[in-house]
């Protein structure tokens, strides 16, 4: 009998674990190796605890890698509504977003968790694995023991929000192989800025936000933003931060009146200035938003419409990897094959965030998890067929 070694409790790897003891049966024994006490941690705390797995609009025109066309095909081959309501979870879309019908997270561990355990796959806990040797077998040496295996799933996700853990061992481990990572920085995660309006602090703004260089727009969003304490934070934000590249001066841009063009809204200050407002602010903006644009005691239309249309802030960075929800970079895509399985090792796989794949908020990071998964699985399933012939 086989032994497969998974490394990671993560999506990627319990869903790995599943597939493979369904294709193969009792052809092979399977073991999932997390350093957590507890499986699919990171899951439990996606979409807020709702779980978006995935989305009607999947492109790999939202994901950053080295190797956009084996990402597309990898996310165009998976069906995540057919192969969810296949594990037995239920799932509907809210728009173009997919959620558990439960809206739970947790839905989606239990039965992810319960068929693994009916199907017999061997989870162990508290083992951080530290080295793999290619010997006759490969040899797996956690800070425990040892543990030998046939094929090796690389499952082990980064370190974003420290819920896959957070030692960075994982990339050690790749590049004692001689493999090229692409070094890992924070994305979907706040920004630091100047000023830091701190009296903003806790103010929900709904608008579209734009992340320039030189007065060039790098990407725009619509949607919600959060003042904090340190800068800003929200859904927008955290899809601008994507686009952020280190030792690049960035601004903040944000227009409070999305809904109203330049022309329209022109008139419509004007004409409440004319008609002598001694609050003119009240009841366009949150209140300490316009307070604080009051004591600029502004009177051009000009500038009252630039505040309004293209408020700016200077963004100072991105936050680090503890409140970050996925890492760009990882294992480079040139590494592996079309079953990303590693050119220089035989049986040897990579899944899910350690590879160089990232998404944007919306589905996205967890389709190509699943979606990576059920491609690994396919490609094992093929060679125990093979061999049996």
């Amino acid at each position: 009998m086989k032994k497969i070694i998974i490394i990671g409790a993560g999506a990627s790897g319990v869903y790995l674990s599943i597939l493979l003891k369904q294709k193969l049966e009792y052809q092979c024994e399977i073991i999932v190796l997390e350093q957590n006490a507890s499986p699919l941690k990171k899951l439990l705390a996606t979409g807020n605890g709702r779980c978006n797995l995935s989305n009607k609009d999947m492109s790999v025109d939202y994901f950053s890698t080295d190797q956009k066309d084996y990402v597309q095909d990898i996310i165009d081959q998976f069906d995540m509504l057919k192969q969810m309501n296949e594990l037995g979870l239920y799932c509907v879309y809210q728009g173009n977003l997919l959620y558990p019908k439960s809206e739970q997270a947790l839905s989606v561990k239990q039965v992810m968790m319960n068929c693994a355990n009916e199907l017999g796959v061997s989870f162990f806990y508290n083992q951080e694995v530290i080295s793999i040797e290619q010997s006759k077998r490969y040899l797996v040496h956690t800070t425990h023991q040892t543990y030998q295996a046939d094929y090796v799933i690389f499952a082990m996700g980064s370190e974003a929000g420290k819920l896959s853990g957070v030692n960075n061992s994982r990339y050690d481990i790749l590049k004692k192989l001689k493999l090229d990572v692409v070094k890992s920085t924070p994305s979907l995660v706040q920004m630091t800025t100047l000023p830091v309006i701190k009296e903003w602090k806790g103010v929900r703004v709904k608008g579209t936000f734009s992340l320039l260089e030189n007065n060039q727009c790098i990407h725009k969003e619509k949607g919600e933003l959060l003042f904090t304490d340190y800068g800003v934070s929200g859904i927008a934000v955290m899809q601008l931060s994507a686009f952020y590249q280190e030792n690049h001066q960035y601004e903040l841009s944000i227009d409070f009146f999305d809904d109203q063009d330049v022309k329209k809204l022109h008139e419509y200050v004007e004409l409440r200035m004319n008609k002598g407002y001694n609050h003119f602010y009240d009841g366009l903006l949150h209140n300490k938003i316009s307070t604080y644009f009051a004591r600029r005691n502004l009177t051009s239309t000009l500038e009252i419409v630039k505040l309004f249309k293209d408020f700016r802030l200077q963004v100072t960075g991105i936050r680090l990897y503890e409140t970050a929800q996925v890492m760009k970079g990882g294992l480079s895509l040139l590494e592996v094959n079309h079953d990303l399985q590693i050119e220089k090792y035989p049986h040897l796989y990579a899944v899910g965030e350690i590879l160089n794949v990232a998404g944007l908020c919306g589905g996205y990071n967890l389709h190509f998890a699943f979606a990576s998964a059920y491609r690994v699985a396919q490609a094992i399933e093929r060679e125990f067929h093979a061999k049996n012939k």
